[in-house]
């Protein structure tokens, strides 16, 4: 059977077949395998089975020594000194005089064989095992030599690579059955259990493994491999191959069937190994068994537009390419001839011939297309919750506004090439890598990410990165927002979506009340995004009700130094943000607590604070040392007696990259408008700020003025004075409200004026009915609220991705373009986008959309057919947001 032609030994096998010759690239691959199987060649067969460990190894094993590296991953073994272990940071060899093996545990194993492990204890009583983690890394070692070997057999022909990765794989099918079940994570006293004990067992699931450190990988594929090419090479007796195929791969694929699908971003590699086993081992029940979880992942695990349920790009990655390499394993398969799967097993009795997972995948399409879609416009992935900011791909020529409406992502871009802008909102909920972040925004502008999320770390400051203080949103009463789960969903709620292509103006709004359940009675952030020439600004609005204490963060660039500029004199407060007196513990390692005397931890890393009491406007700007120039300069205005500007210094994490020892050396700036409630009073406040995209000729707005609106008026006015223009930003309580500033009047729910001496020459009306300013009035159809009865779904076999409802449809002229806001009975919110209206069915009027809207109504109830899969009885309600221009030049 086939595998791959991605797989390496199969082309350096076609190119040595029927006398081809050999390029000198795959000459120069099989001179670097033989290169990394020299060590191995050069030990007698008895010296190689001695090193094979007898034991399981224990990944998790920091150096005691020095604060370097990260996860307790410091130390390392080689087969040139095979019986220590050094640390990668400060050298140390271990076990020594210092830090002896001097104590042991011994654990008796299914075959009644006692097996010892030697450790040290430090303080705390933390057990190290220094000898256990080289037997976990000379296990990696020769799982690796094995496949090179087999590589090379494939390559040169030469029999004696054959015979030396058939004895490795003949000692591992002595010794595995033999390793203990065991626990190991970073930080966590480690486990190992007897040979008595069995499933299930104390701890998550797949925490407990036998081959590796996580049960994901306890099948191991590169063994898999290295014996199918050896298989019939004259290496292996039958007998040989009947040990290796019973003791070792079917009992590590016994050993994993004790699980239940998780259905997690891991699931790929456990199946690639799954399927790898089905092949070279020629048992179509494993094939079945995969394509089943397979199935069970992408329907389940997936929200609709085709983001991965936790959110985080870096696994979304890891699991939409990992799908991909299962699809692409398994094209083409067909099962052996007279296979019939037994109906009593999980999947269904279907046989396989010429298999196309792909086709059976819709979603997997819209998958792909997401993390091209979550990227700045210098390629760098765009970094919320546990993504990885190194990450990156092709930059981009062009930014346009876009969103992810089931995740909870949307952006706000415009520009080309060096002038691109992209303003980024999140309100995703917690499932799985989150972090406390739920309306979060970040701003790339002038090359660089200004407004930042440092994203994921390994580091003993992953408390610091997972805080909501470290992300630009608002923490209420010093507490962080709830992580969210499935049972306690903090998911954000999409409200309004003005993508702005080819306009000037673009606007995204969400709520998150979620995100602080029971504290506070409103949480909202509208983000205005608005073209001035060749340059743009930001007007954010944060709403907040609810609780005592209310702190508005921004954080800076987290790539380089950087550092506020204040129009007011600043004072010192403090070493931290925390109350005099306080004493703080800071954590150890990525998993294990810090403490600050009962305050958020996150105080702790605002350091080098300074402050200054506000009473009226204010700007700051955050510089930063970048290649590319530019800054953010910040327009905003205290918003009632005792409030205070905090600036600050915090660790950016990222330029520490893996390594603890360095951590504190890089920083970025932090500023933090806080209020404070008087005596018991609930706190409300209306954050609104003008965030200043600078380029190379530095600022260029002259004033920002939060403007009182006239009496009777329910929302905020904001006039931005720039060269020789005047905009007006007119935002309402709501869509019924009426806004009146100056001679303009705003009847909906946003109104813009730009004007040029006393001329009038930009206006835009969204979610409105009437904008009136300088003589001209310009209408609309303000907010079109119904029912939905019916979806349509092409996935179900319907024609088209449609909402049918109960809408006027002469109010609905304009449609195609606009974005139709779904709530579910429950208060959940989807968006769609709409392409086209038809008000000839008897059912009512058809909204059809871009894209499948992933749920189904019907009946007076409704169900999500994609992940997180809820329900709900009651109405559905439709909420479609107009809007209208008008300009002089035009």
């Amino acid at each position: 059977m086939m595998m791959s032609s991605g797989n390496r030994w199969w082309l350096l096998l076609l190119a040595t077949m029927g006398g081809a010759s050999m390029t000198q690239a795959q000459a120069q691959d099989i001179e670097r395998l033989q290169s990394a199987v020299a060590p191995v060649m050069a030990l007698s067969d008895k010296e190689l089975l001695a090193l094979i460990p007898e034991r399981a190894g224990l990944r998790f094993t920091g150096c005691p020594n020095c604060t370097g590296g990260t996860q307790e991953n410091q130390l390392w073994w080689t087969i040139e000194e095979p019986h220590t272990v050094y640390c990668q940071h400060c050298d140390l060899r271990y076990p020594n005089d210092i830090y002896p093996d001097d104590q042991t545990l011994s654990v008796v194993n299914s075959r009644g064989e006692t097996h010892a492990y030697p450790y040290w204890d430090d303080a705390d009583g933390y057990h190290h095992f220094f000898q256990a983690k080289g037997w976990y890394v000379a296990r990696e070692y020769f799982q690796d030599a094995a496949r090179w070997l087999a590589e090379l057999y494939t390559a040169t022909g030469e029999e004696k690579y054959a015979r030396r990765s058939a004895l490795i794989l003949h000692r591992f099918a002595e010794v595995y059955p033999g390793y203990l079940v065991h626990f190991d994570y970073p930080f966590r006293q480690k486990v190992l259990w007897s040979g008595e004990e069995d499933f299930p067992y104390p701890v998550p699931d797949f925490r407990a493994a036998k081959w590796s450190w996580w049960a994901y990988m306890d099948i191991s594929e590169d063994l898999l491999k290295a014996y199918e090419v050896i298989r019939d090479s004259g290496a292996l007796e039958a007998e040989d191959q009947r040990l290796i195929e019973t003791d070792l791969f079917h009992a590590m694929v016994g050993f994993i069937d004790n699980y239940e699908p998780a259905l997690t971003n891991m699931d790929p590699t456990l199946l690639r190994s799954l399927i790898w086993a089905g092949r070279v081992l020629h048992e179509p029940d494993y094939i079945h068994d995969a394509v089943r979880r397979i199935g069970l992942l992408t329907r389940q695990q997936f929200f609709a537009d085709g983001a991965w349920r936790e959110g985080a790009v870096s696994y979304h990655n890891q699991t939409t390419r990992g799908l991909g390499m299962l699809v692409d394993l398994l094209d083409g398969y067909s099962d052996p001839p007279g296979y019939k799967p037994d109906n009593g097993q999980p999947w269904d009795g279907a046989r396989f011939d010429d298999l196309d997972m792909g086709e059976q995948l819709p979603i997997l399409a819209r998958a792909q297309r997401v993390p091209d879609l979550l990227r700045y416009p210098n390629g760098r992935v765009v970094p919320f919750h546990d993504t990885w900011a190194r990450e990156s791909v092709e930059p981009t020529e062009r930014s346009q506004s876009s969103i992810l409406p089931e995740l909870g992502h949307a952006w706000l871009g415009r520009g080309e090439g060096d002038g691109q802008i992209q303003t980024h909102l999140h309100f995703s909920g917690g499932y799985g890598h989150q972090h406390r972040d739920v309306l979060g925004m970040t701003l790339f502008a002038g090359g660089q990410e200004r407004l930042g999320d440092m994203g994921y770390t390994h580091t003993r400051y992953r408390a610091w990165t997972l805080t909501t203080l470290s992300h630009n949103t608002v923490t209420v009463d010093g507490t962080d927002q709830q992580a969210g789960s499935i049972d306690n969903p903090s998911d954000g709620a999409l409200t309004l979506f003005v993508p702005g292509e080819n306009d000037l103006l673009a606007v995204v709004e969400a709520r998150g009340e979620r995100a602080y359940p029971g504290l506070v009675d409103e949480y909202k952030r509208m983000l205005v995004q608005i073209g001035a020439g060749d340059d743009a600004y930001v007007v954010d609005l944060f709403s907040v009700v609810g609780g005592s204490r209310h702190e508005y963060v921004l954080t800076g660039d987290a790539d380089h130094d950087g550092a506020l500029e204040h129009d007011l004199p600043m004072q010192s407060y403090g070493p931290m943000l925390l109350p005099d007196g306080v004493e703080v513990k800071l954590p150890r390692g990525e998993s294990t607590p810090g403490e600050a005397g009962g305050h958020n931890l996150g105080y702790a890393f605002l350091r080098d604070v300074q402050q200054t009491p506000i009473d009226g406007a204010w700007t700051v700007t955050f510089a930063s040392d970048a290649q590319t120039t530019g800054a953010v300069k910040v327009h905003g205005t205290a918003l009632g007696s005792g409030d205070i500007l905090f600036s600050a210094q915090a660790p950016s994490i990222r330029r520490a990259q893996n390594d603890d020892a360095v951590l504190d050396q890089f920083t970025m700036p932090v500023l933090v408008h806080r209020r404070e409630a008087m005596d018991t009073e609930v706190l409300k406040s209306r954050f609104v700020t003008v965030l200043e995209a600078m380029g190379e000729a530095g600022a260029f707005i002259g004033q920002v003025e939060r403007t009182e609106v006239e009496a009777g008026s329910d929302g905020v006015a904001v006039r931005i004075t720039w060269d020789d223009t005047v905009d007006l930003l007119l935002v309402a309580a709501d869509a019924n409200s009426t806004v009146r500033v100056g001679g303009v009047e705003l009847q909906g729910r946003l109104g813009f004026v730009r004007m040029r001496g006393d001329e009038v020459v930009e206006m835009r009306l969204v979610g409105g009915t009437r904008l009136t300013a300088g003589g001209r009035v310009l209408a609309g159809n303000g907010v079109q609220r119904g029912l939905v009865s019916a979806t349509k779904r092409r996935e179900a076999g319907d024609d088209v991705d449609a909402l049918v409802t109960n809408l006027a449809e002469s109010k609905m002229d304009e449609g195609a373009g606009l974005w139709a806001i779904v709530v579910e009975a429950d208060g959940f919110h989807h968006g769609h986008q709409i392409v086209a209206v038809d008000g000839d069915s008897e059912a009512g009027t058809t909204l059809v959309l871009a894209n499948d809207p992933g749920y189904v109504v019907a009946g007076g109830s409704g169900k999500m057919a994609y992940f997180p899969g809820r329900s709900w009885q009651g109405e559905t309600v439709v909420e479609i947001v107009t809007k209208a221009a008008w300009s002089a030049s035009h």
